[in-house]
């Protein structure tokens, strides 16, 4: 993977530094806008290929910078969006998953695990509203649970589902992903990453990425979501 573009939102120093450290051996190249006034301003101009903000931000709301990022007319709104906050607010920034934040990364850690963090976030491509039948196994129990939902959007990389069951993150499952016209479901396993959050999304569901596939299956997924992105498919209703 060539060295990507990253944006560093309102953090210190010593912190600036460790992300450099982190990705330095990728090769990614480091803005940084040191106040809030400035990540406004740098990031409505410019399309960054994820972004790192400090949480909770000097001089502004997290979810109003991140509600600025996901704007339809910004051009980081498809970015991968990080946010960085110490331990002891690492369940305050959780609440921001699915609400503009992609991930949420100990302060204390950012060298270490930073460029991990990144990687699937770099190669996701844009998801296509695609609803399709999913057939889910929950993995790591005795009992082998088993939950039928629907995609509300994918890509190659993950999806969100709209399901009435709650499942905590980090929960380990097997898939059947269920497309039109194709012999057998696309197969794999996956991990939840999120739950929706009642109340500003219209629907129950989680959202997860996919970690394996079967033979051939990300492969058909993949032209399946582009040959919707392009139009050459139309949504199944």
């Amino acid at each position: 993977m060539e060295g990507r573009d990253l944006l560093v939102v309102g953090c210190d120093a010593a912190t600036c530094d460790h992300v450099r450290a982190g990705v330095a051996a990728a090769g990614h190249r480091v803005t940084v806008a040191g106040d809030v006034t400035a990540a406004f301003r740098v990031a409505a101009g410019e399309r960054f290929d994820a972004l790192l903000v400090s949480h909770p931000l000097d001089g502004a709301t997290t979810g109003r910078f991140l509600q600025a990022v996901r704007d339809p007319e910004s051009p980081c709104r498809n970015s991968g969006l990080v946010l960085v906050a110490e331990e002891r607010l690492r369940r305050d920034a959780e609440g921001y998953l699915g609400r503009g934040a992609n991930r949420v990364l100990a302060a204390e850690r950012v060298e270490q695990v930073l460029a991990e963090v990144l990687r699937p976030l770099l190669r996701v491509s844009s998801r296509a509203a695609l609803r399709l039948p999913v057939r889910l196994q929950v993995l790591g129990s005795g009992l082998q649970r088993r939950v039928v939902c629907e995609s509300v959007n994918l890509s190659a990389h993950g999806a969100l589902l709209r399901s009435p069951h709650s499942l905590a993150a980090g929960t380990e499952l097997r898939f059947e992903l269920f497309l039109p016209d194709a012999p057998l479901p696309v197969c794999g396993e996956a991990v939840v990453v999120r739950r929706t959050a009642q109340g500003s999304e219209p629907y129950p569901g989680i959202g997860v990425q996919f970690t394996g596939f079967a033979w051939g299956g990300e492969d058909a997924l993949t032209a399946r979501v582009a040959a919707f992105r392009t139009g050459r498919l139309r949504p199944v209703e």
